[in-house]
């Protein structure tokens, strides 16, 4: 059943939204030979991407490519449009300089649970959590919650937070860009994440 972020889930949480410091999304259209407008359609064939280490998979469309990114404790995947994947190919050898601020990704990410979050909406924003202005559901059969967030730089970001299984670890899966919305595509790439999100050797 899918989620609709723009309409039911998304809809409820856009009235009051704070704002807070700037994040890491995309930045004006570019101008020169490498150009990102006008994003590829996400396929209607899908493939799987799985987190091995924590028994978690989920489905992505088959021409978005991923990107792994892996900090100290954090584990990260980047699911990117191959337009952008192109852009980014092009402007490595003509520019712009900050093409990586141009781009729109999908993250997910893996990290350990803090020991201060007891409850999954514990992990917003005090002043997000106190306005009500998000949205409880379950994702993976775990307890979980969504929201939007819009930030001072005119950046807005769709995000859905559930805890893993093992009670150890936060997952955490969100989309930004700048304006008022996120794109249909990346919308539409979000829904396929969080409905296919799986835990399949662990039981909650």
């Amino acid at each position: 059943m899918k989620r609709h972020w723009l309409t039911a889930t998304i809809v409820p949480a856009v009235l009051g939204l704070c704002c807070l410091a700037g994040a890491p999304v995309r930045a004006n259209p570019p101008s020169g030979p490498c150009s990102n407008e006008n994003p590829v359609a996400p396929s209607e064939e899908s493939r799987y991407v799985v987190f091995r280490r924590h028994s978690l998979r989920f489905q992505i469309p088959r021409n978005y490519q991923i990107v792994q990114e892996n900090e100290l404790q954090v584990e990260r995947i980047i699911i990117r449009n191959p337009t952008d994947v192109a852009f980014l190919d092009c402007a490595m050898e003509h520019g712009p300089r900050g093409a990586g601020h141009q781009v729109s990704d999908i993250r997910v990410e893996i990290k350990p649970r803090p020991s201060h979050l007891e409850q999954i909406g514990d992990f917003l924003d005090s002043a997000l959590y106190e306005s009500g202005d998000f949205v409880q559901t379950s994702l993976a059969g775990q307890e979980a919650i969504t929201w939007i967030q819009r930030f001072r730089a005119n950046v807005i970001t769709y995000n859905a937070a559930l805890f893993h299984p093992d009670g150890e670890h936060l997952v955490h899966i969100s989309a930004g860009d700048y304006g008022e919305e996120i794109s249909p595509q990346d919308v539409e790439v979000l829904e396929m994440v969080i409905e296919s999100l799986a835990f399949p050797r662990i039981s909650p």
